[in-house]
């Protein structure tokens, strides 16, 4: 399944009618989470989506029929995630929360080629009436594949867009066996965004970081008004804007650093990193959230698979101790950005030698590239 995302130009009259179906749909969910939370405290079980979907049949005049059976799908996954994680004692997974008007942004259609669908002159998306009929859409970029379902989300930046969910059939430029393309190890981290086992590194480009002076200003502004009020909101919403940018800004570094690594490369040998577990250290925290490299490498390995080629993951443990040359373990802080072998000479930048280590480890074992030595090791990466 891949998402296809076109940018949408409604007059005032359709905004009006999508943000009142937006209004709607929340107070639909919320409505379904306090029946789900009474009949759980009640008698301990939870209604199924059917009846959900029964309970709340026709409510919502500006809400279509199948947007209601989306609302109900989606409460349900919810406490299946919610029942998994309670489960298996996973972290962080807790029980569906009423949603504030911040935290909902989407409208949702089930049914592609009924309920909505692209007309004949690939220049309006048609939807239900309700929402306004012709919407306004720019395909910039063909779309691939069978289109399933469609979200029409609003962005901070005030705007509509159509997210066309698609299935698409398994595609590869070549089949990985007649694949000629060397192999590469990849080592990420903090003063360089990543080094390879080839020498070449790509810059941190740190968006957060250079945009926290304008935030602070905006947070600022967004403290000093009073809660409730129409400027608050106004002051809110200039502060979405920013995030909504550094978003944009890291997403596209991320797909435009992969893109030559996934398509020039046959294996790509990383680190699996217990990402999780790393941002408990409130030192580096912001850091790495900024950097973003579980974003990074799923982007990495869906450009990889589609080019016919992988990624594989290994244990980090001694990757940035260990010398590539003699295999010697030399202890060295983080603030140390080089590494010099005691024992053979072998001198190298410190993430490149690390690349080289995770490189070696996948051609090592080839069979069970994931865990060589054991557990995935818990400590921070070559920052």
């Amino acid at each position: 399944m891949r998402t296809f995302e076109y940018h949408l130009f409604v007059n005032k009259h359709q905004a009006h009618l999508l943000m009142e179906c937006l209004k709607e749909t929340r107070l639909i969910y919320n409505e379904m989470l306090e029946s789900v939370k009474a009949q759980y405290e009640g008698k301990g079980t939870f209604p199924s989506k059917y009846d959900l979907e029964t309970a709340f049949k026709g409510q919502g005049a500006h809400v279509p029929a199948t947007t209601v059976q989306m609302l109900a799908d989606r409460l349900n996954k919810s406490l299946k995630r919610f029942l998994a994680a309670k489960q298996n004692t996973i972290p962080g997974v807790g029980f569906p929360r009423f949603k504030k008007p911040n935290r909902w942004h989407s409208i949702q259609l089930r049914q592609y080629g009924k309920d909505c669908y692209l007309h004949e002159d690939k220049k309006h998306l048609i939807v239900p009436k309700k929402l306004g009929h012709f919407l306004k859409i720019k395909l910039h970029r063909p779309i691939e594949g069978t289109p399933k379902a469609v979200h029409l989300v609003l962005r901070a930046d005030g705007h509509w867009y159509a997210l066309i969910v698609c299935e698409t059939e398994p595609r590869t430029q070549h089949l990985p066996s007649t694949c000629e393309h060397p192999d590469i190890g990849i080592d990420v981290g903090l003063k360089s965004f990543l080094s390879d086992s080839d020498g070449h590194t790509v810059e941190n480009p740190r968006f957060y970081r250079t945009s926290q002076k304008t935030l602070r200003r905006k947070q600022r502004q967004l403290c000093r008004r009073e809660k409730g009020s129409h400027r608050r909101r106004k002051a809110a919403h200039n502060a979405a804007k920013t995030h909504l940018k550094i978003n944009r800004q890291r997403r596209d570094h991320h797909f435009k650093t992969a893109k030559p690594y996934a398509e020039g490369y046959h294996r790509i040998v990383v680190e699996d990193l217990a990402i999780r577990n790393m941002v408990k250290n409130h030192h580096l925290a912001k850091s790495i959230m900024d950097a973003s490299w579980g974003a990074f490498l799923d982007i990495l390995e869906d450009k990889a698979a589609r080019a016919g080629h992988q990624v594989i993951r290994v244990s980090p443990r001694f990757t940035s101790q260990k010398c590539h040359q003699c295999g010697e373990i030399v202890q060295k802080s983080q603030s140390v950005r080089t590494h010099v072998c005691p024992f053979c000479g072998y001198v190298a930048d410190r993430d490149v030698n690390a690349a080289k280590n995770i490189l070696v480890k996948a051609r090592a074992w080839p069979s069970d590239a994931k865990h060589p030595d054991g557990d995935v090791s818990l400590r921070s990466p070559s920052l």
